[in-house]
């Protein structure tokens, strides 16, 4: 299949029972598919700042917010809670984020940006955002918008199914 040559669809008429649908049609393939190409997706911006995936991914996240709790942070970035504090460790050794508690006397805590790691994230981040305009843009204006919508819709309705 090309980019550009439409394949038939077999989502077009499914039974209630899924039962025209093969394994192949599920709705969960090209999604892990396209995952899995996406997770690969930030490792030139990342390794060139001297970080793994996982790391770029938190650092990332905790810049955008600047301060975050490490409970909301791992549902952000959807990790599980001991790869985010593994994470949050190995960046907190090169001193690109702390953590600290989030009141006084909570054992909550939240991990906020260094100086450092915010510096870090300005020269990166220019790159992952050509990186994902480029791909975006490979559809047009009608299209983006549909996706992000369908993928909303989606994803709401997983979690709803949690």
């Amino acid at each position: 299949m090309t980019r550009d040559t439409p394949t038939h669809c077999p989502w077009e008429h499914i039974e209630p029972d899924g039962s025209n649908l093969t394994v192949e049609d599920f709705l969960s393939v090209p999604i892990v598919r396209i995952a899995a190409h996406l997770k690969r997706f930030p490792g030139s911006y990342a390794s060139s700042a001297g970080l793994t995936l996982p790391q770029w991914r938190i650092l990332s996240t905790v810049a955008h917010h600047r301060s975050i709790p490490l409970k909301q942070l791992a549902e952000i970035s959807a990790s599980d809670k001991a790869l985010v504090s593994r994470t949050i460790k190995e960046l907190a050794s090169k001193e690109l984020v702390f953590t600290a508690s989030m009141q006084i006397g909570d054992r909550s805590l939240a991990c906020h940006i260094t100086p450092k790691g915010t510096k870090l994230v300005n020269k990166v981040i220019p790159l992952a955002r050509k990186r994902h305009a480029e791909l975006l843009l490979t559809l047009n204006t009608k299209d983006r918008v549909r996706l992000y919508d369908i993928l909303h819709k989606l994803q709401a309705v997983c979690v709803d199914l949690d």
